[in-house]
């Protein structure tokens, strides 16, 4: 195993990330250019420097053209979105608002995200639903038979389905646009869970035909953390409201608008990071030339790194290429033993690669009927080929020792 680790490509240079780590886990928080941080900084300063001028005077005016910039770039009217501090918060707005009969069922897969499926349990315990879960197969062939297999578990009480546009647990970008226009033509509403999918792929959300839809920018628009968006239907928006009340949004205003500015003041708080916004999506379109150049560098690196690995751990790719983008899970192996899943509980592999390798990557077990070990591996301009052949040397070496 070489002593040197890796170099970072040129592109490291706009970022603070440290030169001591090979940091290969984009995926989970994202990571914000220094001079996005500068921006919000900046920003931060003038509202210091006379806080009620910018609350009151300045304040609003940046905020809706923060809000409109950032649906121009997902392909929505301003109208349709608002700001949240992250796609979790998003998906607790929606649960909390709609109203439920018991019985009501709502559908999610065995890929959903933790933390959403947890909210899912803890509203079905207040409102009285049930949560059907669908296995969606990993490895996966391709998307052929995702649909049918969401379909399957349709009844008369369905009202509801959950389900992630590309999947935190296994890296594999599901066919939304196929299940939304499906579901949402048998009058069941669709929540896209998309917390990845800002900057990561091409969005037009008000094309998608969904009910509701959250992401993430802190991830791949590389905002600062702490601003997500929430997109609402325009028929579905009377139904959804805050989740936390605060001073009525009371100046004369077009009749569109008037839903999303329910949302533009939730009492004193930071919100620079949603000022940010905008500044953030100019700079990472900026870095080479195009968005689509970075989601293509990043998703061609992705699929080169998963190829190498794979080969280096004898095991098989667990998904077709057109289901990846800038994440991907290689297998590692079989698990005798399925671990209890806990928030920011630490594989032995994750945590061995972190302080013998200087590696972050995480490492967890999909799924529980039948666990394995998998390595998920994200890319951004960053990264380099060599970082994940270093990655790939390492499990092997792991794998010899155990």
């Amino acid at each position: 195993m070489q002593t040197s680790l890796p170099a970072y490509s040129s592109y490291m240079k706009h970022w603070g990330l440290d030169p001591a780590m090979v940091f290969l886990n984009h995926g989970s928080f994202g990571a914000t250019p220094a001079k996005i941080l500068e921006f919000q900084q900046q920003l931060r300063n003038r509202m210091e420097r006379e806080p009620v001028r910018f609350m009151v005077r300045e304040f609003e005016p940046l905020w809706w053209e923060a809000k409109n910039k950032l649906g121009d770039f997902v392909g929505a009217k301003g109208d349709n979105i608002v700001f949240v501090k992250n796609a979790t918060m998003g998906v607790n707005t929606i649960m909390h608002s709609l109203d439920f009969k018991e019985g009501d069922e709502v559908i999610t897969t065995n890929h959903v995200y933790g933390a959403c499926l947890h909210t899912l349990h803890e509203y079905a315990k207040i409102k009285g639903f049930k949560v059907v879960m669908v296995d969606i197969p990993f490895p996966i062939d391709g998307t052929d038979d995702i649909l049918e297999l969401l379909l399957a578990k349709v009844t008369n009480k369905t009202k509801l389905l959950l389900i992630d546009h590309i999947t935190s647990a296994t890296g594999i970008i599901f066919p939304v646009e196929k299940i939304v226009k499906e579901f949402e033509a048998k009058g069941i509403e669709v929540l896209v869970d998309g917390a990845h999918a800002p900057g990561f792929l091409p969005l037009e959300l008000d094309k998608l035909g969904a009910s509701y839809y959250v992401g993430n920018c802190h991830k791949w628009i590389c905002s600062p953390k702490g601003a997500a968006l929430m997109f609402v239907r325009p028929d579905k928006q009377q139904k959804i409201m805050p989740l936390q009340f605060s001073h009525e949004y009371d100046k004369a205003i077009e009749k569109e608008a008037r839903w999303s500015a329910q949302f533009f003041w939730l009492g004193t708080d930071d919100y620079s990071a949603y000022l940010s916004v905008p500044a953030a999506i100019e700079y990472m379109q900026n870095m080479m030339g195009s968005w689509e150049s970075l989601q293509e560098h990043n998703k061609a690196l992705c699929l080169k790194a998963r190829k190498y690995i794979a080969s280096k751990l004898e095991t098989e790719l667990p998904a077709p290429e057109y289901m990846i983008g800038s994440l991907s899970n290689v297998l590692l192996g079989s698990s005798s033993n399925a671990l209890t899943p806990r928030f920011n509980s630490i594989h032995q592999t994750q945590e061995r690669l972190f302080q013998e390798y200087q590696i972050e990557v995480p490492v967890f077990q999909f799924n529980h009927t039948n666990p394995k070990n998998w390595v998920r591996i994200a890319v951004q301009a960053y990264n380099t080929y060599e970082q994940y052949v270093y990655l790939g040397d390492a499990l092997k070496e792991i794998s010899v020792s155990k």
